[in-house]
Parts: structure tokens; sequence; C-alpha cells
């Protein structure tokens, strides 16, 4: 872990709270009051002021002919690209709004304006609407760069939002229009929707969330997707694609997804880097540790490192 700058003292702190987790009970995604719940809180939210909004440059935009918008916190300065994101939830929850925090430190860091893609939840397991909509927007994003004041784009996820984000990616490039996306960056990521070895094996005892349960959401949602979707972004021809970077947690049920990604991706494109975090669960990098702020820092430090070089070049250095 040298390369995202984790020592033992950080792994023994996580490994700390992770003995609080084993106890608390655990998310099941596949339980839908428990989304619909979730994405109540989240509207009320929504409709109280927002001080990091009052305090950084936010803006709402709606992308004509889609139910969704992008939520962008721009940079203090010009842009120098925009990243495009697309937030995780078991694709049935969660919201644009949330992402505010690290948006506003990626655009601080990287000088990056940061558009969250607010979509509709697949909360009736219509993933083939949330999807659909997730394309639409980053055809229009990339078709109006300019609006932007940008030239280029990077694409991330995290969780379910990577399965979303990739997708889309690929898309861009069966319209030939993918040479603008420098990079791709994914934490936690969802790629295969067959389930992966690890989420198959997994018990009830993974951290944060309930293994069998997000296997079973899986199956609930896949059926909705066109036939050749159904088996996820894992399984399509990958060539011809930018620098990716995928991030994992070693104790995340979902963690095969992002090593055998890694490595098809490498073998299509010679491109990609993976990191596996010690003790690190599913969402790990969303926790008050210095294991996610370490790593979410190496993250920050690739996306800059990949806006400021030439689309389809890998400019990282692990040791800046």
């Amino acid at each position: 872990m040298n390369d995202v700058g984790i020592n033992a003292s950080d792994l023994a702190r996580a490994r700390q709270l992770n003995i609080i987790l084993r106890v608390l009970p655990r998310f099941h995604t596949d339980r839908r009051w428990n989304a619909c719940l979730v994405n109540k809180l989240l509207t009320l939210h929504g409709t109280m002021p927002g001080l990091r909004r009052q305090r950084s440059k936010v803006s709402v935009m709606s992308v004509p002919g889609t139910a969704s918008s992008i939520r962008l916190t721009h940079p203090r300065r010009s842009p120098r690209a925009l990243l495009l994101h697309f937030h995780g939830g078991a694709w049935v929850m969660g919201s644009a709004r949330l992402e505010d925090r690290m948006a506003a430190m990626i655009a601080n860091d990287t000088g990056l304006v940061v558009a969250a893609v607010d979509f509709p939840n697949a909360v009736h397991d219509d993933l083939e609407r949330t999807l659909r909509d997730c394309i639409a927007v980053t055809e229009w994003v990339v078709k109006h760069l300019a609006t932007f004041g940008v030239g280029s784009i990077l694409m991330s996820g995290e969780s379910s939002g990577a399965h979303l984000a990739l997708e889309s990616l690929l898309h861009l490039r069966s319209m030939g229009i993918h040479d603008v996306v420098c990079g791709f960056y994914a934490v936690c990521g969802a790629f295969n929707l067959e389930g992966s070895d690890s989420l198959r094996d997994s018990t009830g005892s993974t951290l944060l969330i309930d293994g069998p349960s997000a296997f079973r959401n899986l199956q609930r949602l896949s059926p909705s997707l066109p036939f050749h979707l159904r088996r996820g972004p894992l399984h399509a021809d990958l060539r011809e694609l930018p620098p990716a970077l995928f991030i994992a947690g070693q104790l995340d049920p979902i963690v095969d997804d992002s090593t055998e990604m890694h490595a098809k991706w490498l073998k299509a494109n010679g491109n990609a880097r993976l990191a596996v975090i010690p003790e690190g669960a599913h969402g790990f990098n969303r926790l008050p540790t210095r294991l996610a702020s370490k790593t979410n820092a190496f993250g920050r430090r690739w996306l800059m490192a990949q806006s400021t070089g030439a689309c389809g070049d890998e400019t990282f250095d692990s040791a800046s």
C-alpha cells in the first residue's frame, strides 16, 4: 500500500472500527422498504437549506429529454476538465446531493468541475429505465462540453454507480465519441451482474451490507435489462477504453468485481491500475478513518494527473 500511503497505524484503527461494525446490523439491499425509507429521508433532506451549497459554487442543471439532472460543483479556478460521477446505493437509493462533500474535495484539489448525476433510482426494479437515463445524460454532456467550458471528461462511480458509469462509457464508444474521456475511476465497483465468486460465497457476516442480500438484489434487477446487458460490463468487450483506476476493499463481498475487471481492462488496453485496501469493507471510503482519507486522496491525485495529460495517456506517477 505504498502507493496509497497507508501504514500499520491506519490499518490498526480501521481494524478497531471494523470490530464495532461486526456487531451492527447489516443493510439488506434487496428489501425495497429499506430503499423507499432512505429515499424518502433524502427527499426531506433535499428540501433543507444546503450549507455546503451556499459555501461553494454548486448549481443544478436539468438534462433535456431525461428524468435526471446533474449537480455541478465548480472549482475555484477555471476547470481543466469535467468529472461525470454516478452515486452508489445498490441502484435503488441515493442522490447526487449526498456527493457534495466528495465533490467539493475533488473540485478544490483537482480543478475539475464535478457533475454528479441525479438519476431515477430503480426502486421498482426497473433498472433498464435507470441505465437508459444515465446513458442519455452521458451522451448529452459529451455533446455539450462547451457548455461547461471544458474539452474533455473523466467518468467515475461508486458501487452500483460504477456499473452505470461503465455502461455509459461503453455506449459512448459504440457511438464513436469516447475519445473525449480521459479516465475511468471506480471505487468498490459492481461490474458482474451474475454475481462474482466473492459475492456468491459471502455470508451475512460481511460488514455494512449483507452479502447474500446483495446477490438477491442483482437477481431482482438484472432481468429488467436488455438481454445483452444482463451479465454486466465485466462480460463486455473492453477494447479502446481510457486509463482506469479501480479501488476495492479487501473485505468487500464484491471485491472480485474490481480485481477481475482490472485484469480484463489491463489485458484489453494495458492502462488499468488496481488498489485493494486491507481492512476495507464495501463503502469503506465513506467512513471516518485515515484509511478512507488516504485512499480518497490517492484517487484525487490520479484524477488530477489524468486530466492534466492528453486523453488516452496514462500520466499518473504513484510516487507523487
